[in-house]
């Protein structure tokens, strides 16, 4: 008897056809789903100051966000907490500790679309993200404030921190491991930056927290986090060891080919996905507005 062959689909090339896919993609479990897009398929899906041609700026990163916030306070007046400033820092163009990622798969394939410098064509890629519950939060939550206030540290007091959290043994959420952990003093320096936004939080930080990758809800108080359904996946130390992790937030990639990059634009254009939609900024929509008349 024949043995029965199997075909494999072929990969997304239209609109319609991502369409389906992410449809498939959405439908595969109960978990909270977020999307980036990227030009170049062989970029990895790591914060900015995680590249490694910013390795100088992650070493400096204490220094990096003060002076952002010396020469524009008045921009960073309104910010509760340092994760609403590295936000706002994401915003203007500095590279953190955060991830772009948006709720609308339509928004990523934009991205995932873009062209990128004449002369170097590149594959884009979707990223889809399955985000198990344990790992969503908040803008206000108490995890996401331990990750953040890790910009306030030095690099040498990052390190003292991260070869603590290795000195740990067994389960380092365990009642004993958290006092211990608490209990030193560069921990007590990274709780001061903590209690500066939130007084009532307490000396009981988890050391998985600054291990662990959030999916955080922002104030949706940004015109363009509200036009690009964004949201952020907010990183503490990289590569965490996989000894102390009990849930991961699941990555699917989805490739865009290069020669379908231009039809797929022009398919998403027309149900509105375009620059001066998803970035509602004047000199956005003016720009868009002149390049229409340009030959």
């Amino acid at each position: 008897m024949a043995k029965k062959r199997t075909t494999k689909s072929a990969p997304p090339e239209t609109l319609t056809d991502f369409i389906e896919e992410f449809a498939r993609y959405f439908s595969g479990s109960t978990h909270l789903k977020c999307y980036r897009g990227q030009r170049d398929s062989s970029w990895p899906t790591v914060p900015g100051i995680f590249r490694p041609e910013l390795k100088g700026l992650l070493e400096d990163e204490k220094a990096a966000v003060r002076k952002l916030i010396s020469v524009q306070p008045h921009e960073f007046a309104s910010d509760e907490t340092m994760f609403e400033k590295l936000v706002r820092m994401q915003h203007f163009g500095l590279p953190t500790r955060l991830l772009d990622v948006s709720r609308n798969a339509m928004v990523a394939l934009f991205f995932a679309t873009d062209p990128g410098p004449r002369g170097k064509p590149t594959d884009g890629m979707v990223t889809a993200f399955a985000i198990p519950p344990q790992l969503e939060k908040y803008y206000d939550s108490d995890s996401a404030s331990c990750i953040a206030n890790l910009a306030n540290m030095d690099f040498e007091e990052k390190v003292e921190i991260y070869r603590l959290i290795e000195s740990l043994d067994g389960d380092i959420s365990d009642k004993a491991n958290i006092t211990k952990f608490n209990n030193v003093e560069v921990i007590e320096r990274l709780l001061q930056f903590i209690r500066a936004e939130k007084p009532y939080f307490q000396p009981i930080m988890d050391p998985l927290d600054l291990l662990v990758p959030y999916f955080v809800h922002p104030k949706m108080s940004n015109r363009r986090i509200l036009a690009q359904s964004g949201a952020f996946i907010l990183y503490g130390f990289i590569p965490p060891k996989k000894r102390f992790f009990p849930y991961v937030i699941q990555e699917t990639p989805f490739v865009v080919s290069q020669a379908e990059k231009s039809s797929i634009r022009e398919a998403l254009d027309n149900i509105g996905i375009n620059e001066s939609t998803l970035f509602p900024e004047i000199d956005r929509a003016a720009a868009r507005i002149k390049s229409s008349y340009t030959k």
